[in-house]
Formats: C-alpha cells, sequence, structure tokens
C-alpha cells in the first residue's frame, strides 16, 4: 500500500447521538440532577466533596466541570475516565467494534524501530499520559484553541484521533497533586519547570505517540502569540523525534515535511507522513527515513526548505523523491484549509511520481490503487 487518499473515518456525530452523554457519565457512577438546562453531578476527576461541580448538556451533547475546568463531548469522558485514546474510546462505544470504514489488512514491512518508548523510566510515561489527557480535554473545552484550528483547517476528528492538546497554564500542577503522580518525574521530562510553571504553557501541543502512549511533546504558538522574542515551536527536552515514526513505520512510502500542520495536515487526508519539525535532520533519522522504498520530501518552499529538501536528497539517495507544490503555497499546511487543498496536493504527487517504484501503482488522483488503507 502507498499513500492511500483517504482512510476510514469515524462518524462521530453518529456516534454522540447513540450514546447520549448523560447516560453514558451515569455508567461512571455519577448521579446527575437537573438544574436549569444542565444535569449535575460530581466529577469523578477529583476529590469533589464540595457542590458538584460536574455539568452535563443534553442539547450540545457535551460536559464541562467547573472545578477541574476540563470538558468536552462523549469521547473525551470516556478517553479521560479510562485513560485511553480516541480509537480505544470509539470502541467501547460501538460495543468493542470500531465504526470506521474496514481497511485491507497488510503485512508490516520491516523498519527500525528505535527506542520504541524513548527510554522513559515508567513514571515519565506516566507523568506524559497524564498530561497528554489534561491537554487534550483542556482543548475541547477552549473555543478560542478549536476555532484556532478550525482556521487552520483541522477537523475535530484529527483534533481527537491524534490527541492534540491545549496548555492553559495552571492546571498540570494541581492536577498532578490530586492524583498523587510524582512532580520530579514531571520536571525531568521538561513538563514543569523549576519553579512550578508549565513549560508550554499556552500553546497547542501534539504528542508523539509510541505503542498509543505519548513519550513526547512539541507545542506551537497560535496566530495572536507570535512575537519577535516567541519562538513558534517548543518541544520537550531530550532528542527530537521524527513525528509520527509509529504510525508510517509500516507504509512502503512517506511524505516527509516540516511543520507540526503539516503533519496534521497529511494525517488528515490520510498519508502517512513524518514531520521533521524544522529543516535539520541527524543521522540517524536519515536512516530511518532510508528504509522505505520512496520518501517524498515536502518541505516549505522557502530558501531555508529548498536547501533542505537538496540535503536531504543528497543524504537519502536516489530513494528521497522532492515533491513540487505549486509557487503560491509554501507549506502542505496552507492547503488544509482550501476548499480544493487535498486535490492540489494530490496534482503535485501525482506530477512526482514520473515512473513508480516497482510497488506502487496511482491511479489519476494521485492515490493507489489496490492497496490498503494506513
Amino acid at each position: 500500500m502507498t499513500l492511500p487518499l483517504a482512510r476510514g473515518r469515524v462518524d462521530t456525530e453518529a456516534l454522540k447521538q447513540s450514546n447520549p452523554i448523560d447516560e453514558v457519565v451515569a455508567q461512571y457512577g455519577v448521579q446527575l440532577k437537573r438544574q436549569g438546562r444542565a444535569l449535575v453531578g460530581r466529577c469523578i476527576f477529583h476529590l469533589d466533596g464540595g457542590q458538584p461541580n460536574l455539568h452535563v448538556y443534553r442539547d450540545s451533547r457535551s460536559w464541562r466541570c467547573y472545578r477541574c475546568g476540563i470538558g468536552g463531548d462523549v469521547m473525551a469522558f470516556i478517553m479521560r475516565a479510562e485513560d485511553i485514546g480516541f480509537r480505544e474510546a470509539v470502541e467501547r462505544l460501538n460495543g468493542g467494534h470500531t465504526v470506521s470504514a474496514p481497511t485491507v489488512p497488510r503485512p508490516a514491512a520491516h523498519r527500525p524501530n528505535p527506542s520504541r518508548l524513548q527510554g522513559r523510566a515508567p513514571e515519565e510515561l506516566a507523568v506524559l499520559q497524564a498530561a497528554t489527557s489534561l491537554y487534550h480535554s483542556t482543548l475541547l473545552a477552549e473555543p478560542r484553541a478549536l476555532d484556532y484550528l478550525a482556521e487552520r483547517g483541522i477537523d475535530q476528528e484529527t483534533v481527537r484521533q491524534w490527541r492534540v492538546g491545549y496548555v492553559a497554564g495552571d492546571q498540570l500542577l494541581p492536577y498532578l497533586r490530586w492524583q498523587q503522580m510524582p512532580l520530579g518525574a514531571a520536571l525531568q521530562v521538561g513538563l514543569l519547570t523549576r519553579a512550578g510553571q508549565e513549560f508550554l504553557s499556552g500553546r497547542l501541543v501534539v504528542p508523539e505517540l509510541r505503542s498509543e502512549r505519548p513519550t513526547w511533546l512539541i507545542g506551537r504558538a497560535m496566530a495572536e502569540q507570535l512575537a519577535d522574542d516567541v519562538p513558534k515551536y517548543l518541544g520537550l527536552p531530550g532528542t527530537k523525534p521524527l513525528l509520527g515514526w509509529d504510525q508510517a513505520r509500516s507504509s512502503a512510502t512517506v511524505c516527509v515535511v516540516e511543520g507540526v500542520f503539516d503533519v496534521l495536515t497529511l494525517r488528515q487526508w490520510g498519508y502517512p507522513v513524518l514531520g521533521l519539525l524544522g529543516t535539520s535532520v541527524r543521522p540517524d533519522q536519515v536512516e530511518q527515513l532510508r528504509a522505505f522504498s520512496r520518501a517524498y520530501l515536502v518541505l516549505d518552499t522557502d530558501d531555508a526548505g529548498i536547501e533542505a529538501t537538496l540535503a536531504l536528497q543528497e543524504a537519502i539517495g536516489p530513494t528521497a523523491v522532492p515533491v513540487a507544490l505549486p509557487e503560491d503555497v509554501k507549506d502542505p499546511a496552507e492547503l488544509a484549509s482550501r476548499a480544493d487543498g487535498h486535490a492540489v496536493f494530490a496534482e503535485a504527487l501525482l506530477e512526482t511520481f514520473g515512473t513508480p517504484a516497482p510497488d506502487e501503482t496511482f491511479d489519476s488522483r494521485g492515490g493507489p490503487v489496490g492497496g490498503s488503507q494506513g
């Protein structure tokens, strides 16, 4: 299978309609009572010994705790209650069966698997999991951040599936204390500074997932936050990964991009994709990229991106293939908000293919023929 144009989709609206939020919340032992337009009960995510703080809204199929400041929809509640990912939550709601479209099984291609959990200690993985769940729930209840993602063309299914989050900046420390989790581990991985501040405060965050567990986070400033002294990206300390390795490693080919929104855009369209998170590439990452039969380089079209494309093409060798985007398009992320964005990207890939590799057969839209989804 090579570079699918689409993947199985989850009909989240149908799922929410068939699983009323108040009924799901009640299954977790929460007694709900009518209060105005809401159903109110005690929140299970903190020690709710005072007035009930959890509000469930049938009309919007959502919930929010006004003490711990988190909320979302029925999937967010299950993900947080059971500390699981989006797909697992869908399976819970659907009686153990996902509602996404079926895919054709394929043998997994052999790929190196560098440090699956990146050498993290168990307590470090635990705090990263807790922070990722908290930040994701925070995002689902933060209209400003959701509006920004929508403006950039990123849909809510992509947000949920890849556990995109938002760091309010004042929640992680009390949350970890309430969960009785080691603050030292949060300091060690860089989530908290020595002053007790959240390192990624005010940013959208995207986790690097290995075996469905977050092992690293990168934060991206929203447009209104950018200034001369504010970096666009901040990553946790440690070795910067190729973002999306676990999800792309079994594909024969891969798209290689620069930024976080480039990664989210191509994930949303169903392409196997890796994010360099900049233009520099380490020798070990070059070796990882050489393992694919084709690495389609879709870096930014500015001077730095062009220079990086040439350097990466030389380093990887003949399996690296640059993709020429239209002159008025800087990067794949710019296409996400365009009605014709996916078609424009598919056309750019189709023009790049020329003579496909032996395992590649493409249709007129730049998609695979007879391949499975990935």
